[in-house]
């Protein structure tokens, strides 16, 4: 499970090291990013009318991964240990849960998220959800816990 709030390096890093390993990658973004070009619109324009949609689609991809044993990466921001919790029950005990948070400083995340283009959160939320992240630990239920780079 990935933790981070937006702009800290959480997508890029599963790109990076995850994109072709046979895991299934969960993230709301990667639903909502493929509508928009579907569309020919941007994430931004698309958000409120499809994040239902992306979010039911995350569930069915869930379920039937952990149907097929198959080993996943939740690609969110996860920045509290209540809904960390949440999702961890979701996941079997024969699975390893392991905690990658991204920590980044506020100004960076700021001057990181100017330059998404069609994906801009507005500063107010981005400095709330910094605020409101939560370093995960074991005593979530993770088995381990990775600070990412």
């Amino acid at each position: 499970m990935l933790c981070g709030i937006p702009t800290s390096g959480k997508s890029t890093y599963t790109k990076m090291n995850f994109q072709t390993s046979g895991y299934k990658i969960l993230s709301t973004d990667n639903y909502l990013e493929a509508i928009a070009e579907q569309n020919n619109s941007t994430y931004n324009e698309v958000f409120d009318a499809f994040i239902g949609q992306a979010t039911k689609r995350l569930e069915f991809d869930l379920i039937s991964a952990v149907m097929n044993d198959v080993s996943i990466i939740w690609d969110q921001t996860n920045l509290s240990v209540k809904t960390r919790r949440k999702k961890l029950k979701k996941i079997p005990e024969t699975y390893s849960k392991t905690a990658i948070y991204f920590e980044i400083e506020l100004e960076e995340a700021l001057k990181r998220n100017e330059t998404r283009e069609g994906k801009f959160i507005p500063k107010d939320i981005l400095k709330r959800m910094y605020h409101q992240f939560e370093i995960p630990t074991v005593e979530e239920g993770f088995d381990s816990i990775v600070k990412g780079k």
